[in-house]
């Protein structure tokens, strides 16, 4: 499975470049260009916080679309419309070490989701 992450900080650019230009699309697929798999994601997340991600493979469990917040399709976008109005996005790896600084400031902000107690429930249903 296949994300695809954009930065808010180039959302907003994108959405400033449409309101100074008036082009004339309507419609824009926005997004980096470039994909990462979930385990990729959860590599840079780990390695974000100075830590190495270490990975089970069980059988018998149902796919990860049950329990990956993200679960319903794959983010995969053609956002080539996206560069008419900005040339450069920041990168998903930056932009996690952003949100990783800003998170561990302000942990008691964050609502937690307990998605290992969830996980380990569903592995002793098995």
């Amino acid at each position: 499975m296949k994300l695809q992450f954009f930065h808010v900080r180039d959302l907003c650019r994108c959405i400033e470049a449409i309101l100074a230009h008036h082009p004339s699309e309507r419609i824009y697929n926005v997004g980096n260009e470039t994909c990462v798999s979930v385990r990729e994601w959860v590599e840079l997340c780990y390695r974000t916080a100075g830590r190495t991600a270490e990975f089970a493979h069980v059988h018998g469990v149902r796919s990860q679309r049950e329990y990956f917040c993200f679960h319903d399709y794959e983010y995969q976008l053609d956002v080539t419309r996206q560069s008419g109005l900005i040339t450069d996005t920041i990168p998903l790896e930056e932009g996690l070490r952003e949100a990783y600084l800003w998170y561990c400031g302000h942990k008691e902000e964050v609502n937690r989701k307990g998605y290992l107690a969830y996980i380990d429930e569903q592995l002793r249903a098995i």
